[in-house]
């Protein structure tokens, strides 16, 4: 049962995200969007939207907050004298290319500007959408750094679409990563979460691998 996804246009004062945990391989964080349409069972980012008074269920899923100014904001804050060009990590809490991407870009419109501030990016994603972008991918790379993970759960079909069922089928985001990857991106496999008694089995470890 699909149920109708609400979109909410927001304006924010800030994109870059300092991350705390000295656990990351990465300092900075960018979110383009609160909440997720691809309506994962398993999200860890799911208790975040009690922050904004919505429920981690249906809402986070169908309650779906655009950040509709974050390239101009993140371009005012990679102009910064004090910005030293770290990595960044694109889609940490939500994907970044969940289908209402498709529409406001902007996503698209932050890889821009990391890319004329030659600021080094990582992107997670199960969407192959990401294909579209594949243009500022490559100047990426080329000027400053870039590095997609593909998150992949389980290949099996009928698993995933319980799961995280409103996402690609894993084979499709395998054959984008390929692409990616002949196209000179540093592409790969994220295998997460592993969910135990279901997926953490040697057999579904190495289909993935």
């Amino acid at each position: 049962i699909h149920m109708k996804v609400q979109v909410h246009e927001i304006r924010c004062k800030s994109v870059l995200n300092r991350v705390q945990s000295t656990h990351m391989p990465f300092k900075w964080s960018i979110n383009p969007y609160r909440g997720c349409q691809h309506a994962c069972v398993y999200c860890y980012a799911r208790r975040y939207h009690e922050y904004l008074e919505l429920g981690p269920g249906s809402d986070f899923e169908t309650q779906i907050l655009v950040k509709t100014n974050a390239p101009e904001v993140l371009r005012s804050e990679l102009s910064r004298a004090s910005w030293q060009r770290e990595w960044v990590a694109i889609g940490t809490a939500v994907d970044p290319y969940q289908p209402v991407e498709g529409k406001y870009k902007i996503t698209r419109g932050i890889l821009e500007a990391l890319c004329d501030y030659e600021t080094p990016a990582s992107i997670v994603t199960k969407n192959t959408m990401i294909l579209r972008d594949v243009d500022l991918l490559e100047r990426l790379a080329a000027r400053a750094g870039c590095r997609v993970l593909f998150s992949v759960t389980t290949i099996d079909d009928r698993l995933a679409r319980k799961i995280e069922p409103d996402t690609p089928p894993p084979l499709k985001r395998l054959e984008a990563m390929r692409e990616l990857a002949a196209r000179g991106i540093e592409a790969g496999v994220l295998i997460a979460p592993v969910l135990p008694g279901i997926t953490d089995d040697e057999a579904s470890l190495r289909q993935i691998g």
